[in-house]
């Protein structure tokens, strides 16, 4: 175990959340406003923020992390590079062509966002390359030359070059990257294949867009972060979140700055995980819910769901990535009626800024936060008593907003709460029932800064074995990330069938073991294979893990493709098109506090009254530092600390275990265990 202080830094929307861990496993956690237009401003102040709250200093960080949002920020917000991109003579509408998917097919209405590299930068060069790897016309070279002075004309920031097959043989590709560069074409000339390196010209195309189109943001950041840093005489080596749940160094952020696009999200993701193999749950859905949205995703005996096929602002980003599901749910989703009169819910939100009626920031829209503060779940104050909330203000409007329904306040903040909670409830069945998981074994994990609220709700609706409320669900992102690995992931295309068997990955491992060690500059790190495996005729893949021999290989496969698909078809052939290198450098794992233990129930530290269930009850509220490990304490209650609220519904008893984490679980099964 390294000595010194762990520290994660995870930027969000309206806050940046720190998390420091001391020598001895105790955790702090600190938050500073967010600094959209300079984000690594925020993070810096984080860090010296935190570490004044406890008397120490940046020489002593050990270990720093770190999740960002300037890669997902800079494709929302279309505010990236100037792109340009080289392909093969007849395919430069690659990415306006795009995929025949219609996500609303009978909407005329319905339009796709722009590609992120206009028409006029996009260029084409004689050159083929056939699906085996043949070349069946030569790259013009004479062609290549005389069109570098048109490409260098269009100031661009970026060039990519992405020629049709080049996954099966990129010398075409890489040819002319080093030609355009010599020739000063643009200030950046890189290879698709460098970025994603299989099959699917319009997914590969798009990914190298994207990351071209963020990486001239996400390098300035971290230079200015890295400067940062250093001024701090921080000794340890900055590590950046991506989105597969590992962690990267800057440089390779800098780069391969897609695999950043899903860096915060992911860090809550492997937070669950690690604390679902700790607590000895076999089945979790991990439930984050900010402000705008809820990100839900399953853990399987403590390894969470993984998927090589993303969107990011419906454009495809083929990376690997924690799988995630995300839904218009947050706790500034506004409340509204639809054409019929019906009360809806999102997906529209209040954001940050002006935010719930009852922050004082000018909201004047009903949000979820809105409705809790109403029932009493939420009292005069948050962060500890920083953030005061304007109640009366929420309540006024509601009872207007009520009034065209025929409902009093209350009735229609409770509404508002049933509508958000069977919003939510299809999201984490979307994530376990259609996986072919029973959602009766699964225990939610509640984190987020609304998760703790809500965890109640979805635990009652959907008949789930219990809701998990980690110590610091607030910062959960944060505190996620400090024991993640480092990881980078690696593909290489094959043809592996029945008549092949397993023989044509053998060189394929050699090529990836090969650029594992020149990236991660070390031979010493963990190896796992994976393949990509489908029925001949199927138009997608299911990715398992490589087996011994063809028999094994199959067996799997069709264990897997019954558990997702609800069948599997022993008339069908199988064939392998992709072999996987998942390469990981496991962190050193450091000792987390234990939660005091305690000799009697604790006492509440006041009492309100909150609306449940159509009706005024009296509530006890705790403080959560003053509940002892080894504690049941029987709903209604709630449960006040920094970073966020639990509200524990009358039919769940609260149980706090050793390591601090509270379960919210029936009476029966909490009599059960006892």
């Amino acid at each position: 175990m390294s000595a010194g202080l762990h520290v994660a830094v995870d930027t969000g929307g309206t806050f940046t959340d720190i998390g420091i861990r001391k020598d001895d496993g105790e955790l702090f956690v600190w938050k500073v406003p967010s600094t959209p237009e300079a984000p690594n401003e925020a993070v810096i102040d984080g860090i010296v923020g935190g570490l004044e709250q406890i008397d120490r200093s940046p020489e002593e960080i050990t270990r720093l992390v770190h999740g960002t949002t300037v890669a997902t920020n800079t494709v929302l917000t279309r505010e990236g590079g100037r792109v340009g991109l080289l392909t093969t003579r007849g395919f430069r509408d690659v990415l306006a062509i795009a995929h025949q998917d219609r996500p609303a097919i009978y909407d005329y209405r319905q339009t796709r966002p722009a590609p992120l590299i206009s028409d006029d930068t996009i260029f084409e060069v004689d050159e083929r390359i056939d699906a085996d790897g043949e070349v069946l016309t030569e790259l013009d070279e004479a062609a290549l030359d005389q069109l570098a002075e048109t490409i260098a004309s269009a100031d661009l920031d970026v060039l990519i070059v992405s020629f049709i097959n080049a996954y099966t043989n990129g010398q075409h590709e890489r040819a002319a990257v080093k030609r355009l560069t010599e020739l000063n074409a643009a200030p950046v000339v890189s290879a698709a294949t460098e970025v994603a390196t299989e099959m699917r010209e319009y997914d590969r195309t798009s990914t190298a867009a994207i990351n071209a189109y963020v990486r001239p943001k996400v390098s300035t950041y971290m230079e200015k972060l890295e400067a940062g840093i250093e001024d701090l005489k921080i000794p340890s080596r900055l590590w950046v979140m991506q989105s597969n749940g590992g962690l990267l160094n800057p440089k390779m952020a800098s780069t391969q700055s897609a695999k950043t696009v899903l860096s915060g999200l992911a860090g809550g993701v492997v937070g669950a995980a690690n604390w679902a193999r700790s607590l000895g749950l076999k089945n979790v859905v991990s439930f984050d819910i900010g402000g705008t949205s809820t990100d839900i995703a399953l853990i399987r005996d403590g390894v969470p769901d993984e998927t090589n096929f993303t969107e990011i602002d419906s454009m495809p980003l083929r990376l690997p990535s924690v799988d995630v599901h995300t839904i218009g749910a947050g706790g500034g989703s506004i409340a509204w009626l639809d054409s019929g009169g019906s009360l809806r819910v999102g997906p529209h939100s209040a954001g940050a800024v002006p935010g719930p009626i009852s922050y004082r920031r000018g909201g004047t829209e009903l949000t979820v936060t809105d409705a809790h503060a109403v029932l009493g779940r939420l009292g005069g104050e948050l962060l500890g008593g920083r953030f005061e909330l304007d109640i009366d203000a929420a309540r006024a409007r509601m009872e207007e907003f009520g009034k065209t329904l025929g409902l009093t306040a209350e009735e229609c903040a409770e509404g508002i709460i049933k509508v958000i909670t069977a919003t939510m409830a299809r999201g984490v069945r979307k994530v376990s029932v259609e996986r072919g998981v029973d959602i009766r074994s699964c225990n939610l994990m509640s984190f987020g800064g609304a998760g703790p609220l809500h965890g109640a709700d979805l635990a009652v609706e959907l008949g789930m074995e219990s809701a998990v409320i980690p110590p610091h669900p607030g910062i959960a992102s944060a505190v996620g990330m400090l024991d993640a690995p480092i990881r980078h992931d690696f593909a290489h295309p094959v043809q592996a069938n029945e008549w092949t068997r397993l023989e044509p990955l053998e060189a394929a491992f050699g090529d990836l073991q090969d650029q594992a060690r020149r990236e991660m500059e070390t031979d010493e790190f963990d190896r796992e294979w994976l393949v990509d495996a489908r029925y001949v005729g199927q138009s997608y893949e299911l990715t398992l893990p490589l087996e011994n021999s063809w028999h094994e290989q199959r067996r799997a496969f069709d264990e897997a493709h019954a558990e997702r698909y609800g069948y599997s078809d022993d008339d069908a052939a199988l064939e392998i098109i992709v072999v996987r290198l998942r390469a990981t450098i496991e962190s050193e794992r450091t000792r987390e506090a234990q939660a005091k233990a305690g000799t009697g129930a604790p006492e509440p530290k006041t009492t309100r009254q909150v609306y449940i269930d159509g009706s005024w009850t009296e509530v006890d509220i705790y403080d959560r530092d003053a509940i002892p490990a080894g504690t049941s304490i029987p709903g209604p209650i709630i449960i006040d600390q920094f970073d966020t609220t639990t509200f524990v519904h009358p039919s769940l008893t609260c149980f706090c275990d050793d390591r601090g984490f509270l379960h919210l679980r029936t009476r029966k099964s909490d009599d059960d265990d006892k």
